[in-house]
């Protein structure tokens, strides 16, 4: 069983970068969403378009959460 932690930051980013983070974290998971509802409408085996479109917003969606966790690492 591995022992995973969160690398400790020694100085702590400004208020207004976290914020900045936070927001565009946010518009993008909300971006997917609305991918995802768009790309809904159309049958996949009839236009090609609105699959890409789900798809698109599914990985949207995953890169709003992975974003977050690039600065965590196993030490």
């Amino acid at each position: 069983m591995t022992n995973f932690q969160v690398a400790h930051r020694d100085k702590q980013e400004p208020t207004a970068a976290l914020l900045v983070r936070v927001i565009v974290c946010f518009a993008l998971f909300l971006g997917g969403l609305a991918l995802i509802g768009v790309g809904s409408y159309g049958t996949p085996a009839e236009d090609l378009g609105s699959a890409l479109t789900f798809g698109g917003g599914i990985l949207l969606i995953g890169l709003s959460f992975g974003l977050p966790m690039m600065g965590a690492h196993e030490r």
